[in-house]
């Protein structure tokens, strides 16, 4: 089924800002199955929808994530207002909760909770493991961990979280220790990375291959070996591969 073989990256960015209830809601309904956000954290520790550090480009001000606490920041608008402009001004910061809830609704749904490096930093392997797997255990067989933090990962791994993801920082981790011993349920691999003329065949986990926004691009992958591809239109690339061969 091809909802099955995309990713909505950050929700439905096309058309949304990122990483929001909202993007995310939208790109359910276009029709993804597998969703992915970047969690960061609060001043006091509380996991939020957000991929920058600093908040200018996503809201508009100068500030950081890290210093303000949970309250402070679900009254922040999250609307990109370079891109988007003031269309979705009254979109505010998002909860992990939040999206715990929208899981909830939609059993049919994976999301893929990126945890971004800063954030493990500033919290901590184990704190940032606890904090988030509570708020996610309600729907956790619907969530998938992943990092680009290897340390992260193996100790998920080592609490038994049953659903990981190992995102390559380059290509010859492909064959690595890590992997070999984890053997996760996913591989995340930049499509940049990946040299010319290589498949992906060789890759035993399910393998993601990101950021492809071009139809034709996704068809390429599919043929290469990659079994899903990440996008930021996901209700385009459904609409236009829905009646084509690959």
């Amino acid at each position: 089924m091809l909802a099955d073989r995309l990713v909505a990256h950050r929700g439905y960015p096309k058309h949304y800002p990122e990483n929001t209830l909202l993007g995310m809601t939208a790109a359910i309904e276009a029709g993804a199955h597998f969703i992915e956000t970047d969690i960061l954290f609060s001043a006091d520790q509380q996991p939020v929808l957000y991929h920058d550090n600093l908040m200018t480009r996503i809201s508009g001000e100068e500030n950081a994530i890290h210093l303000l606490t949970l309250d402070e920041l679900i009254n922040r608008p999250a609307h990109e207002p370079a891109r988007l402009g003031n269309q979705f001004v009254g979109q505010t910061i998002t909860r992990l909760h939040d999206l715990a809830t929208l899981l909830a609704q939609h059993p049919q749904v994976t999301a893929f909770i990126e945890m971004k490096r800063s954030g493990l930093h500033i919290v901590g392997l184990e704190a940032a493991y606890d904090i988030v797997t509570r708020i996610l255990a309600p729907v956790r067989e619907q969530c998938v961990l992943i990092s680009f933090s290897d340390e992260f990962i193996d100790y998920a791994h080592q609490q038994g979280f049953p659903r990981l993801g190992l995102v390559l920082k380059d290509w010859e981790e492909r064959q690595g220790e890590l992997i070999r011993n984890l053997q996760p349920e996913f591989v995340f691999c930049d499509a940049e990375k990946v040299p010319e003329g290589a498949t992906l065949d060789e890759i035993p986990a399910t393998c993601v291959i990101y950021e492809v926004e071009d139809p034709d691009q996704a068809i390429d992958w599919f043929n290469r070996g990659a079994d899903m591809v990440e996008t930021f239109d996901i209700g385009g690339m459904l609409e236009n591969l829905a009646h084509r061969a690959f």
